[in-house]
């Protein structure tokens, strides 16, 4: 998910070490302004040996946060932040798309519905979707309860259970947070019979936070690790034989640090010089099917605007 300084011993590949390339102007934003998150498309690309197959297809327009899983039945779930310019009512909600044949078709974006999501609280944003070894999904995302701040509450991570990635039911209680500071964006991946959490300290060079848990439900800070030089804290975990390895964002685009011996990783390799924050599945042939977000268009104004 994010940038790691030294990890070894907890199963974690090391993704410090030498710097992608420089950063690609085609993905700084319009005028040199700050981008709206309406203005990026979500981008598919497979990779075989960490080279493309073929060209990248929009997946999305208008979207953001990208994760994507594959359940115990064979489906991949893909989640993310939906951004429709025709549909305010969608606008901003975390939403999904199904593949039953790995990534060749998928259902058309559908946002998702929590039951017993609690009232005051803000809608639920940066989703990552994890498979259950159950056949469930679980989705973690970022939440405040607003009103809440005087008992201490501040924005963090939450949960809710699905079995058809549409439909959740919403697990009560933090999954994790940090008393006076704000936890967003988590990237959540399980090895052995440890779950990993990481989210973004803050500024790219701030690092991340380092969670663990051993039911997915309750994660307790181990300690906060450091960025490397240009990274920053967005991205996902893919489960390897032997360690989770990260897929990250930054000005330079994606990159990947893959493992090794299961203490230490390889330094960054970009795969794209455009996009950030990707979601990574592996598909049973041992390819990756990727999802970033792609480069601002300038010509884009949210509903209402």
């Amino acid at each position: 998910m994010t940038v790691w300084g030294s990890l070894a011993g907890s199963g974690l590949s090391e993704c410090t070490g030498q710097a992608p390339p420089p950063p690609n102007p085609r993905f700084a934003p319009p005028s040199g302004e700050r981008a709206g998150p309406w203005q990026s498309d979500l981008l598919l690309r497979v990779l075989r040996d960490s080279e493309p197959v073929g060209r990248d297809s929009v997946f999305v327009v208008g979207g953001g946060v990208p994760s994507v899983t594959r359940t115990t039945d064979g489906r991949l779930i893909a989640a993310f932040q939906w951004f429709p310019l025709d549909g305010r009512a969608a606008f901003d909600r975390v939403a999904v798309r199904i593949s039953r044949d790995d990534g060749l078709a998928w259902t058309e974006p559908q946002p998702i519905e929590i039951e017993d999501f609690p009232a005051g609280y803000q809608r639920p944003f940066d989703p990552t979707v994890v498979a259950l070894d159950d056949g469930r999904l679980r989705m973690y995302f970022t939440s405040d309860p607003t009103g809440r701040r005087e008992l201490g509450e501040t924005t963090a991570i939450y949960s809710a259970i699905s079995t058809d990635g549409v439909h959740y039911q919403f697990e009560p209680g933090r999954r994790f947070g940090v008393a006076g500071r704000r936890v967003i964006d988590c990237a959540v991946g399980k090895l052995g019979d440890t779950w990993h959490m990481l989210a973004p300290i803050g500024r790219p060079e701030d690092g991340a936070f380092h969670a663990i848990s051993s039911d997915g439900l309750k994660f307790l800070l181990v300690r906060d690790v450091p960025a490397g030089r240009d990274q920053n804290g967005t991205g996902n975990l893919i489960r390897r034989p032997d360690q989770l390895a990260c897929y990250g964002g930054a000005r330079q685009g994606v990159w990947a640090a893959s493992p090794t011996d299961g203490s230490s990783g390889t330094a960054p390799q970009v795969l794209s010089r455009t996009g950030g924050d990707p979601g990574v599945a592996l598909l049973p042939n041992g390819d990756l099917l990727t999802l970033r977000v792609g480069p601002p268009h300038a010509d884009r104004t949210p509903p209402g605007r």
